[in-house]
């Protein structure tokens, strides 16, 4: 992989490109790092990551983390949070323009969730039940019932991705700064 032409993998079929940034095997699997587009009033799938801590970062654009109806945090261009393993989450655009969402995992097995479902879309018929089941291999569950962790006044606020870089395994952040640091005018740590 050249790091100006990552890896883009189709997750549904005709459209939802994801673009993996930072791939396992690049980093001895303790990452990967992936971004993908949400055009205005979009969101991704819901999910719940069993074993993976995530840390979602507003690349561009601003987003609203969702669990069920109630707001986990809201991130400006720029901003991260931190996701423990199995806090059930939704991101969603939020503004009048298209957001890029970056996306850390670590370890970093659920990169090979999504070159299944990539593989899986080229596929005639592609059913959602496929892919709940490829992500259940790999510990990641789709998931719409959600009960919010928080209370209304207790939502929380990103802070900037440069600041993060330490919290994630070192070949990664070191990667992750060149990328999306100098693409996305992230700032240094």
């Amino acid at each position: 992989m050249d790091a100006r032409n990552p890896d883009c993998l189709m997750l549904i079929p005709n459209g939802y490109p994801v673009w993996i940034d930072v791939p396992q095997a690049s980093v001895g699997g303790t990452a990967t790092a992936m971004r993908f587009v949400l055009p205005v009033r979009a969101h991704n799938l819901p999910l719940l990551h069993r074993k993976e801590t995530k840390l979602v970062v507003a690349l561009s654009g601003e987003l609203e983390i969702r669990t069920g109806d109630g707001q986990i945090a809201f991130l400006g261009h720029g901003d991260a949070l931190r996701l423990e393993a199995g806090t059930a989450h939704r991101i969603h655009q939020y503004g009048e323009a298209s957001s890029t969402v970056g996306v850390v995992l670590w370890p970093g097995g659920v990169e090979q969730a999504f070159r299944e479902i990539a593989d899986a879309a080229r596929q005639v018929p592609f059913l959602r039940s496929d892919m709940v089941e490829i992500l259940d291999r790999y510990d990641v569950v789709w998931t719409v019932s959600f009960k919010p962790p928080q209370a209304e006044s207790e939502r929380l606020f990103g802070t900037a991705f440069p600041g993060w870089l330490r919290e994630l395994p070192r070949e990664a952040a070191a990667l992750l700064q060149s990328r999306w640091g100098e693409a996305y005018a992230l700032g240094s740590a």
